[in-house]
C-alpha cells in the first residue's frame, strides 16, 4: 500500500494541527480537539516535526498489516480535518466514544482583551464599561502582553491566540502584539468590527501574521445593524474594514449575535454573506451580562433559539455556507450535537483560557471578576486554583443537571444566562419529560 499521499496531506494540513502531549489532544484550528491513544501519538508526533512516513515509520512498506493501519488512521484525520467525519461510519481508524471528563487540562484556545475602549456603543456589550468613552486605565503595556503572550505558548499551551477588546484596532501596537505572537508560533486571530481598519491597517496587520479574523457584523443591512451597535455609519464602515482585510489576504468571517433587534432578519443574513463571498459565519446567542444586563427587552431565550439555529443550518447548508455555531445550549432544549454544529458547553476555565486588558484571567470574557492575574501569579497557580476550578469542574451545575445522563456534554450551559434568567426553563422541560 503506497502512503506517499500521506505527506502530501500533512504538508497541506499540519499547518492546522498541534499535538499536545500533557493531555494527549490534537487539536485542528480554530477550536476541534480530538482525543489520541498513544499509538496515534507516536505516530503523529514525528509527522508534525516535519518528518515523512518513511523516516517515522521505517520499513513499514514491509508489513501489510501495519501499513494498512496507519493508512485507516490518516483516512481518519483527512475526513476528520475537511469535517467529512461521520458517528454512524466513522472508518476503521477511529474510535467513536461518548464524551466524558476530563477531555483536557489546559485550555484550547486563548483570547487576550487588549482594551475595552470601543468606537461603538453595542446594547448587549459584555464589557458594560460605555467602551465610546472609556479611558485607558487598566490596559496591559505592550511589554505585558508580550508576557502574557509567553505564557499561553510555553505555560498554557495553546496553539492559537484571538486579540480581542473592546475593539483591539484602537491599539496603536496591535501589528507588534501580533508578530510577537507569530514568532512565539501561536496561530493569531483578531475579533474585531473593523470599522476602524483601511487598507493601510489591513497591511500592516497582515505583515505582522495575522492569519484570520472575525468581524462582528450585526445585521444584513445598515438599520438592523446600527440598531445593535448605536452608531450611525457604522454598518458601511464595518463591510468596508472587511473588504480591507480580505484584500490584503486575510482569512475573513463574520459574525453575529442574536438579540431581539435582529433576530427576525437571520435568513436574510445568509444571503448578505453569501453576497459578500465570505465561505463561512459565526452565530452566538446574547449573554446577559454587561449592557446587555440591562436590556431584558432584548434577551432570546434558550427555548427560543432553537428553532432560529435550525432555520440558519438549514439554509446556510442549501447557500452553501457554512454556519458556525457559538453558544452552550442545555441539550435537553436544543442539542446542537445532533444537528451536526459540535460541542458547544460552557468553555469558561476549560476549554478556553481568557485574558482581561488588565491581565486579569476571566473564566469567559463576559465575566466582570477575574480568578487570578497573570501578571501578579503563575498561571499554574491560577488555572489549578479554586475559583478556576470552580468553574472549570462545572460546580456552578444544579444538581438537577449533574444528575443527567449528557451533563459530560452539557455541563449546563451558560451559568451567566441562568444567574439572570433563573431556572424556569428546565423546570418546564423536566415537567414535560
Amino acid at each position: 500500500m503506497d502512503l506517499a499521499w500521506v505527506d502530501d496531506f500533512m504538508t497541506r494540513a499540519g499547518g492546522a494541527m498541534f499535538l499536545r502531549e500533557e493531555d494527549r489532544l490534537l487539536i485542528v484550528a480554530p477550536n476541534k480537539s480530538f482525543k489520541l491513544n498513544e499509538m496515534g501519538l507516536t505516530v503523529l508526533k514525528p509527522l508534525l516535526a516535519g518528518a515523512k512516513v518513511a523516516q517515522a515509520l521505517p520499513g513499514i512498506e514491509d508489513d501489510a498489516e501495519k501499513c494498512r493501519q496507519v493508512n485507516d488512521f490518516f483516512m481518519g484525520l483527512n475526513a476528520l480535518c475537511q469535517g467529512r467525519l461521520c458517528e454512524s461510519n466513522p472508518g476503521a481508524g477511529v474510535d467513536i466514544q461518548r464524551y466524558a471528563r476530563p477531555h483536557n487540562t489546559l485550555p484550547v484556545l486563548s483570547e487576550v482583551a487588549v482594551t475595552y475602549r470601543c468606537n461603538l456603543d453595542c446594547v448587549f456589550c459584555y464589557a458594560g464599561c460605555s467602551c465610546v468613552k472609556a479611558p485607558e486605565k487598566g490596559e496591559m503595556t505592550l511589554a505585558q502582553i508580550r508576557k502574557v503572550l509567553d505564557i499561553i505558548r510555553h505555560k498554557a499551551k495553546a496553539p492559537t491566540v484571538s486579540f480581542t477588546g473592546g475593539e483591539p484596532t484602537l491599539r496603536e501596537d496591535l501589528p507588534d502584539m501580533i508578530r510577537y505572537a507569530a514568532r512565539l508560533g501561536l496561530r493569531t486571530n483578531l475579533i474585531t468590527n473593523a470599522a476602524a481598519i483601511n487598507e493601510r491597517k489591513a497591511l500592516a496587520l497582515k505583515d505582522a501574521g495575522l492569519m484570520s479574523a472575525q468581524v462582528s457584523v450585526e445585521g444584513p443591512d445598515a438599520a438592523t445593524h446600527e440598531a445593535m451597535t448605536r452608531q450611525p455609519g457604522s454598518f458601511s464602515a464595518s463591510l468596508r474594514g472587511l473588504a480591507a482585510l480580505r484584500g490584503a489576504g486575510i482569512h475573513v468571517h463574520t459574525h453575529l449575535t442574536i438579540a431581539k433587534p435582529n433576530h427576525d432578519r437571520l435568513l436574510d443574513y445568509v444571503d448578505f454573506v453569501k453576497g459578500l463571498g465570505v465561505a463561512r459565519f459565526s452565530m452566538n446567542q446574547l449573554i446577559p451580562t454587561g449592557t446587555g444586563a440591562l436590556r431584558e427587552d432584548i434577551w432570546i431565550r434558550y427555548d427560543e433559539v432553537g428553532p432560529m439555529i435550525e432555520a440558519v443550518r438549514k439554509k446556510s447548508r442549501r447557500a452553501g455556507v457554512e454556519f458556525m455555531w457559538y453558544s452552550p445550549t442545555p441539550l435537553c432544549i436544543y442539542n446542537p450535537i445532533a444537528a451536526g454544529l459540535g460541542n458547544k458547553s460552557c468553555a469558561a476555565c476549560d476549554g478556553l483560557l481568557s485574558v482581561a486588558p488588565d491581565g486579569g484571567v476571566l473564566p469567559c470574557s463576559s465575566f466582570g471578576e477575574d480568578v487570578g492575574n497573570l501578571l501578579e501569579n503563575e498561571f499554574e497557580t491560577i488555572w489549578n486554583g479554586p475559583r478556576a476550578r470552580f468553574w472549570g469542574n462545572k460546580d456552578y451545575a444544579p444538581p438537577r443537571c449533574k444528575e443527567c445522563d449528557d451533563f459530560d456534554a452539557c455541563a449546563c450551559a451558560c451559568p451567566l444566562y441562568w444567574d439572570a434568567v433563573g431556572y424556569g426553563e428546565l423546570e418546564r422541560e423536566a415537567w414535560n419529560g
